[in-house]
């Protein structure tokens, strides 16, 4: 990756981890009883709430732990 990037990996990485997450949500919640409707809503903003926090953590973590391999 670019040197000074806070991210491993690559951006298309995070992104499918996103739509991983959004569709993960969407099945939970149909298996759990809500509407077709209601599940894409609720599975794409919990979806990519939740890949949001994951790379702020990471962002975060990378930032202020960095990589060993850069001393």
């Amino acid at each position: 990756m670019a040197s000074g990037g806070a991210l491993p990996g690559t951006a298309i990485e995070w992104y499918m981890f996103g739509v991983v997450l959004v569709g993960l949500n969407v099945i939970v919640l149909l298996v759990t009883g809500h509407t077709l409707f209601q599940s894409i809503a609720m599975g794409l903003f919990y979806g990519l709430a939740m890949a949001l926090v994951v790379v702020l953590v990471v962002a975060v973590w990378e930032t202020v732990v960095g990589d060993s391999s850069q001393e």
